[in-house]
């Protein structure tokens, strides 16, 4: 099978805004999470969350362009011209019919859908504020970006929850491997807002902050959430070669299956995860004593972390090493988006020969040390890695990326 390379990333995260600076936080586990002060939380369980500060579309994008775009859209613009350059790709000597844009988000702009809304009840639907609604819908990030580069190739928006940027990726190597198209920016991104907040109370981590203390949230809690942006470069081996691009890694394998669970729960079970991991070992030819870094999608809400714990442990059942994972949303929160940061956190090591931080798996069921430790290794070789991922209401995806 033709094999699907990465061949440049982009990111705007509560870690850092650029790959350069992500990639520095990541390697320190530093935490994204913090109180929040850009709305009101104090009637609500929980007052943290990973959020980007510092963010300036200006930086990127001229006012003339980004007046026009929700905060969201800002940062998605921004990451896919940061992939762009990193990738090498000249825009003016390729066909841009053959370039694809494909976005994973959970909510899209929530921001304009609640000021859209809010308009049309003060002011009724004459009042309602029109250059709200474009935003409102969630493939407007995806529209962006293709408007912005000029890229005239197929434009897909996926919507799946927590696996929304993942599902985006596998499309996106569909597209690649039936030579629909020669490259892929293929992105998640979500924002966090007032009235997403308000929405989850109910599920947020009991974690409460003050004014510049370190936040340190409990596993089994509640889940943190997060915003940011990412983008990835995608191209078949042969297309980026002749082009001579750098690679930071291959996408040798992705599987996303469906199962059953209750409105707001994961499939505790875990059968779901089990088989897209199972299958995703199988069409990648590699064996479980083979992977030598693991990514989770644990997210401090109990549920899910205590699944893939016990999920994990069987699949590798026969290690003769200590089981260590790596739960990057303990650092830049839960969003739909999310799955890309944690895949351009992988291809960043497998580039770099430097192991992601990593904790014991059983820190997943919130009963070991407390604050959770994590181990930095300065020195290593990863060769082969797997990312899992899970969202509420029971889909499962998994990806194997190996070293280039």
């Amino acid at each position: 099978m033709t094999d699907i390379t990465i061949t440049g990333i982009g990111i705007v995260s509560a870690l850092g805004i650029g790959r350069e600076a992500f990639w520095k936080n990541c390697r320190n586990a530093m935490s994204g999470i913090k109180k929040i002060n850009a709305f009101d939380t104090s009637s609500l369980r929980s007052n943290v969350a990973a959020y980007v500060e510092d963010f300036e579309p200006k930086q990127f994008i001229s006012p003339r362009v980004y007046r026009r775009m929700s905060r969201i859209s800002q940062m998605a613009v921004a990451s896919s011209i940061e992939a762009i350059t990193d990738s090498g790709i000249d825009l003016k000597s390729v066909n841009r019919d053959r370039i694809a844009v494909i976005m994973g988000t959970a909510y899209g702009s929530s921001s304009h859908v609640e000021e859209f809304y809010v308009s049309l009840l003060k002011d009724g639907p004459r009042g309602a504020q029109p250059f709200f609604f474009p935003e409102t819908v969630p493939n407007a990030l995806a529209s962006h970006i293709a408007m912005f580069h000029g890229i005239t190739g197929p434009n897909t928006t996926f919507c799946q929850n927590e696996i929304s940027a993942e599902t985006a990726v596998l499309y996106a190597r569909t597209l690649l491997l039936t030579n629909q198209a020669d490259v892929v920016l293929v992105g998640g991104a979500d924002e966090l807002t007032e009235i997403l907040y308000s929405c989850y109370n109910v599920f947020l981590n009991r974690a409460k902050a003050k004014d510049g203390e370190p936040v340190r949230p409990r596993s089994g809690d509640g889940l943190v959430l997060g915003e940011g942006a990412g983008m990835l470069v995608m191209e078949r081996q042969s297309f980026a070669l002749d082009r001579g691009a750098a690679i930071y890694g291959t996408l040798k394998s992705g599987v996303v299956s469906g199962g059953t669970a209750p409105v707001g729960h994961y499939e505790t079970e875990g059968k779901q995860m089990a088989r897209a991991m199972t299958l995703a070992a199988e069409q990648a030819d590699v064996e479980p004593e083979e992977i030598d870094h693991i990514s989770v999608s644990a997210n401090f809400s109990g549920e899910l972390d205590r699944m893939e714990f016990h999920q994990l442990s069987s699949f590798f059942e026969n290690r003769k090493t200590e089981l260590m994972v790596t739960p990057l949303k303990y650092l830049i929160g839960d969003f739909g988006g999310a799955g890309i940061l944690r895949a351009a956190a992988i291809l960043l090591s497998l580039r770099h020969q430097v192991p992601l931080p990593a904790v014991k798996a059983d820190s997943l069921l919130g009963e070991s040390q407390y604050p959770l430790l994590w181990h930095t290794l300065q020195e290593g070789s990863p060769q082969t890695a797997l990312m899992t991922s899970s969202t509420f209401g029971g889909g499962s995806t998994s990806m194997i990326f190996v070293r280039e």
